[in-house]
């Protein structure tokens, strides 16, 4: 072979491998530039550089997000992004740009909220870090704020540095309506917790968006890693030097809060077993089934107590199966006068607040609207004949989002193609339990 072949030949490989490598490099800028835009809804991102392996793994580092609504932020040591190498390498800029993958999984790591301000954990704090971690963290007969919750004091005496969290969001694309996913928190020398599901689509275009996607059953997994033994060290302080004592008070808190606010109580067997999740190095699984599906926004932003009183809970510690997690009726011979009186008197309460809450005057209708690179995507339907054919939302009086393709309209009821449980189904909704309809375009 001539040294001019080899020279040939020489630059042809050198163009086969140069050209994926450029073409990837080029790419995962963009690609990056898109990932960061979809995370631009949670609140204000900036990153210094973005590195890029062969493999498809980007790595962007150095960032800083400040929450949406918040001064305070939060500094992350990078950002890790595994995709399909083949999307960097075969798609336009554009669709990296606007598009998300089928799959897609990003870790988040060292990441710190920073002591610019202090209103993002102080709003974290006093809700327990809901919704990362389900439960209260053992403040019932413990914390002093109201919630219940540990007080910024507590908190302080409690966890004896800044902590850390290290966090892996993975999404897997089903078929054209479902996303299955994964939400991973590991605080190092607290706990480990892990949130898994499916969410359902309302649309089968080929952009994936999660603001309109729908939740109905939920999977948590949760492994202490220190923090029940410092909170523990902590509450038996406040409980004469007890654990024990801090563990029957804080069961005795839930018994009373559950008389109040649901007129029933834990039986026995569940009173201890909570009591027992309160205990060092302990495994928490639960299933959580909601009552009426929930769009994932919707979820985002519920507050816990909303939370519990609209799932049904299937829950197991350790290696023990699960089971239904249902209270009885109150027994009413074990409770002395005076707490019976005390809890009368605040269930009188309640009722009262309820009653008031419940003769405020209604907003009838209120039309959610998400942005995407800067454009609205969501859009009323006031004239629902021309909705026939699309892909659609409704809301009804009650609250129950439902999605599908609207088939047909009579003079008093809806037809839609819906999907239920990866299958297909048919339902009908009278037009006088709908209160708006919406779609995507």
């Amino acid at each position: 072979m001539s040294n001019k072949n080899k020279i040939i030949i020489i630059i042809i490989v050198a163009a086969l491998v140069g050209l994926p490598y450029w073409r990837i490099n080029s790419n995962s800028k963009v690609f990056a530039d898109g990932v960061v835009n979809q995370l631009k809804k949670l609140g204000t991102w900036s990153f210094q550089s973005v590195d890029t392996e062969l493999n498809g793994q980007i790595t962007i580092n150095d960032l800083r997000f400040v929450p949406k609504g918040f001064k305070q932020g939060m500094m992350v040591d990078s950002i890790e992004v595994h995709s399909d190498i083949r999307k960097l390498i075969f798609s336009s800029p554009v669709n990296l740009l606007q598009q998300l993958p089928k799959s897609m999984t990003l870790s988040l790591n060292q990441v710190q909220i920073d002591n610019n301000a202090d209103d993002f954990i102080t709003k974290t704090e006093s809700q327990n870090y809901w919704p990362m971690v389900v439960g209260y963290l053992g403040a019932y007969g413990c914390g002093t704020a109201p919630g219940p919750g540990f007080s910024d004091t507590q908190w302080d005496g409690i966890f004896d540095s800044q902590p850390e969290f290290n966090i892996e969001i993975s999404y897997s694309q089903v078929d054209d309506y479902h996303l299955d996913f994964n939400f991973n928190i590991d605080s190092p020398s607290n706990w480990y917790i892990a949130w898994s599901g499916t969410l359902t689509r309302t649309s089968d275009v080929p952009e994936i968006t999660f603001e309109d996607t729908i939740l109905e059953t939920l999977y948590y997994y949760h492994v202490d890693k220190g923090f029940n033994q410092k909170r523990n060290a902590y509450c038996a302080t406040e409980n004469n030097d007890s654990f024990a004592a801090y563990r029957l008070k804080s069961a005795e808190e839930i018994q009373k809060y559950l008389r109040v606010y649901a007129g029933k109580e834990l039986p026995q067997f569940l009173s201890n077993q909570y009591q027992r999740s309160l205990a060092e190095n302990i495994e928490v699984n639960a299933i959580f089934k909601f009552r009426e599906p929930l769009y994932l926004e919707e979820f985002a932003n519920m507050a816990q107590k909303e939370f519990f009183s609209s799932i049904e809970l299937e829950a197991a510690i350790g290696e023990n199966p699960y089971q239904a997690i249902e209270l009885s009726d109150i027994d009413f011979l074990e409770l002395d006068m005076e707490t019976l009186r005390a809890e009368m008197e605040a269930k009188q309460k309640e009722a009262a607040r309820l009653e008031a809450e419940a003769n405020k005057p209604k907003e009838l209708l209120k039309t959610i609207t998400h942005t995407m690179g800067g454009t609205k995507n969501e859009y009323v339907i006031d004239d629902w004949n021309t909705a026939i054919g699309q892909n659609i939302k409704i809301r009804t009086k009650r609250g129950r989002p439902i999605f599908g393709r609207l088939l047909s309209i009579d003079d008093t009821h809806l037809t839609i193609a819906s999907r239920y449980m990866r299958g297909d189904v048919t339902m009908t909704v009278a037009k006088s339990n709908v209160v708006s309809m919406t779609t995507n375009k």
